[in-house]
């Protein structure tokens, strides 16, 4: 190995035509240059790229200094065009990439497709309508009372009606008729057009969703991300959450939804519905105003039955001052007076007491194997064992001052014997048992003595 090879391999040379070291194969920049010089020029840049080190190529004449002159390429203008190179690809990149239209552009253009569409659709049913006008008029004549509409087509009318309207053009005398025939058929036209029209736009369109009552904007939305476009739970949540949702739900309103590269888009158009999206905010709005108009008339109205409690109550408040002070002057009364006060303290005792007097219906036999009752020769009938008895019936004093009770209630065909328990009540004459065979009535004579009380009755 020489002494120049080894300076060689020490310092490795650097492909500055195509900007790299060392590497095999020609660059994207070599592939460039290659392309706008041409051949002669390609062969003397290969030349000195290779590692030539003279500018000359000499040929096999006996003219030691005779040739063909080669000049080596300045480094400077290499690095010129690999400058130039690089800004004409890097622009031309820039260029290309701007022209490719972003998701919201495409939305943008999306939903002007659909307004136009809608557009359409409002302008097809006005002329649906006027068509209708106009035949319903036409077919007050007896000679057109048979044209017909068809619902279902968009030619509004049937093809054999459309058929004798276009013979009868030529053939009608009456100026009237004849305007009413030329308005039916250049409106037929007009809406095949229109559809036309429509079909050819609707053909960028996927097809809306349609709201219910129970379906409305963002469940349509969640459904949409999830199932037709596979995001998850929470990131469709999250996309939901960034864009404006419709607050009502209404039958018949087309729900519009766009998503690509991470871009969401949706919006409401009336469709089916017989109101607009805009007008069911109004009306929205306007029902939540008047509901408020309603709450404030209600608070002030409660402000005003407040007020008028309140000075009830004073009022009130001052009778009873008044009452008591009344009171006060008429204890040195007779005794008569003195009863009535304690009769009336007496009531006020009962009803804070509920008033009433709590009893228990059981059958004699029923008593008697239970344990519950006794009865011997001395003492008669007694209780034995009061405790876990639900005495839940009652009588109220301030209803009732008596109680019918009837065989049936416990099982039996007639009376024979009816006790009331404890029999002191009976005996200190606080309640009396007047008796028959199919009825029975027990009345509460000293009723003060019995509220609170618990009572047995037993029949046999």
């Amino acid at each position: 190995m020489t002494m120049g090879d080894e300076e060689k391999n020490k310092n490795p040379r650097k492909d500055l035509l195509n900007n790299r070291e060392n590497s095999e194969g020609e660059s994207i920049y070599g592939k460039f240059r290659s392309r706008i010089l041409d051949q002669e020029q390609r062969e003397m840049m290969e030349k000195v790229q290779q590692g030539a080190e003279s500018g000359y190529v000499f040929d096999s004449s006996e003219d030691a200094l005779s040739g063909e002159y080669v000049k080596k390429i300045d480094k400077k203008v290499i690095v010129i065009y690999v400058v130039v190179s690089t800004i004409v690809l890097t622009t031309l990149i820039f260029f290309i990439y701007s022209l490719i239209p972003d998701a919201e552009d495409k939305f943008v253009k999306y939903k002007s497709l659909i307004a136009e569409v809608e557009k359409l659709n409002v302008k097809k049913s006005k002329k649906i309508q006027e068509i209708e006008s106009v035949v319903s008029e036409l077919k007050k004549n007896e000679k057109y009372k048979n044209l017909e509409i068809d619902s279902n087509d968009d030619r509004v009318l049937t093809a054999e009606s459309m058929e004798f309207l276009s013979q009868q053009a030529e053939k009608e005398d009456n100026s009237g008729i004849k305007s009413k025939i030329s308005s039916i058929i250049q409106s037929d036209e007009e809406i095949k057009a229109i559809q036309q029209d429509i079909i050819s736009k609707n053909k960028g369109l996927e097809a809306p969703v349609v709201m219910t009552k129970s379906r409305g904007h963002e469940q349509i939305a969640y459904a949409f991300l999830t199932q037709k476009k596979g995001l998850s739970d929470q990131k469709a949540k999250e996309v939901i959450e960034s864009v404006n949702v419709f607050d009502y739900t209404y039958e018949g309103l087309y729900v519009w939804n766009f998503y690509e590269n991470g871009f969401y888009g949706s919006f409401i158009t009336k469709g089916e519905a017989d109101k607009s999206p805009n007008e069911i905010k109004k009306l929205a709005q306007q029902a939540f105003q008047e509901r408020m108009l309603d709450l404030e008339r209600e608070k002030t109205a409660l402000k005003n039955i407040t007020k008028q409690l309140e000075t009830d109550l004073k009022t009130s408040q001052a009778k009873v001052e008044q009452l008591l002070n009344e009171r006060d002057k008429l204890g040195e009364l007779d005794s008569k007076n003195k009863q009535l006060k304690e009769e009336m303290v007496k009531k006020e005792e009962m009803i804070s007491d509920l008033n009433s007097v709590r009893y228990k219906l059981l059958a004699y036999s029923f008593a008697i194997e239970r344990g519950i009752i006794s009865e011997t020769v001395w003492e008669g009938v007694k209780i034995e064992k009061s405790s876990g008895l639900d005495y839940s019936s009652k009588v109220d004093f301030s209803v009732t001052d008596n109680l019918i009770i009837r065989p049936k209630q416990f099982s039996l065909n007639a009376f024979t014997e009816v006790y009331v328990l404890p029999k002191s009540l009976v005996t200190s004459g606080d309640i009396k048992i007047l008796k028959k065979d199919q009825i029975c009535k027990i009345e509460f004579v000293n009723k003060a003595n019995l509220i609170k009380k618990q009572i047995l009755i037993i029949a046999k």
